[in-house]
């Protein structure tokens, strides 16, 4: 058996001051333990920092340039509304004209002014009053009168509110009569072609016509001669362009043969069949194509009328008006 050293007994006293030292030990080492905590915690950053990586130093790429802005196509300038009158004004001197032009082209004259582009056929003798009261800027002037007496040149004239070039006359190789079956040879009877500036760089070659008349063979074969004619002219003058054909066609139904010949060899299109007018064989016509370019349509046909103060006719014709829409 173990026996313990015994202790000697503690002063009065003793044990509180002890115990006392003992609390306060306790304490440093517990002081001792926080702050070696909080020296090692991490540290929050402040408030303004960030937990991103770190800035790349170098400048960065620049951005592609944008490709170049592709320019919208120029709007094409709205369709020109073109009017074209046709109109057989019966020139040839008084008492051998079918008409009284003496006193009725003059009065014919102003009535030109609605229409923007006027071709008009036997304007023989009296031009003068014929373009007395016309305002149209751009006028052809009158061809050249033959060697006889009897020839008083083509009688083909132009009016036009728009400019116009070339104004070239070309005589028929072949007519029909000279004092019987309608005097066709008497004088240049033909057709002259002139190129109107429709506007935007756009041009129409118009070609006033006055063809043979009459019904007999001669005259039959006459026109079929001019029509051949006509249409070598427009295919070697006018390739590749848009066309209108007006004038005096002296093709009657029964020479629907001939008026076709001139409609397909030339691409025309007849305006009064176009719109189902009322008379497709009229023998004043007004007949167009179009071109790659430049495209026409026929919008509005009306047989005019053009009397005097008493209501008569100031012409053995009458006129014929077609509204041709033209975009370039």
């Amino acid at each position: 058996m173990h026996l313990l050293p015994i202790r000697p007994a503690a002063r009065p006293g003793s044990a509180s001051r002890l115990g006392l030292l003992a609390l306060l030990a306790g304490a440093l080492a517990a002081c001792a333990a926080d702050v070696t905590r909080d020296e090692t915690a991490p540290v929050d950053p402040p408030a303004s920092a960030t937990t991103d990586a770190p800035a790349d130093r170098r400048e960065p790429a620049p951005s592609p340039a944008p490709p170049p802005a592709v320019p919208a196509p120029p709007t094409p300038p709205a369709p020109l509304e073109l009017t074209v009158l046709t109109y057989n004004v019966a020139g040839l001197p008084q008492g051998v004209s079918g008409s009284s032009p003496a006193q009725n082209t003059a009065k014919i004259s102003p009535k030109l002014n609605a229409y923007e582009l006027v071709v008009v056929q036997e304007d023989f003798s009296y031009h003068a009053e014929l373009v007395s009261a016309a305002t149209h800027p751009h006028q052809s002037t009158p061809g050249p009168k033959g060697l006889l007496p009897t020839d008083l040149g083509d009688g083909l004239s132009a009016l036009s509110t728009l400019p116009f070039s070339g104004y070239a006359r070309t005589k028929w190789s072949k007519c029909n009569g000279t004092f019987d079956q309608k005097n066709d040879c008497l004088t240049s009877k033909g057709f002259a072609r002139m190129t109107l500036d429709v506007g935007g760089g756009a041009v129409v070659d118009v070609y006033n016509a006055h063809f043979d008349a009459g019904r007999e063979p001669g005259d039959v074969s006459a026109r079929d001669a001019q029509v051949s004619q006509l249409v070598a002219a427009i295919a070697s003058q006018s390739a590749g362009r848009a066309v209108v054909v007006a004038g005096d066609t002296n093709m009657k139904a029964t020479d629907e043969p001939t008026l076709q010949r001139l409609l397909t060899g030339a691409g025309l299109t007849s305006a009064c069949r176009a719109l189902s007018c009322p008379d497709p064989s009229r023998i004043d016509r007004v007949l167009y194509r179009s071109a790659a370019d430049v495209k026409i349509k026929a919008r509005r046909y009306a047989v005019e009328s053009f009397t005097d103060a008493a209501g008569k006719p100031l012409s053995d014709h009458d006129p014929v008006s077609v509204r041709l829409s033209i975009e370039r």
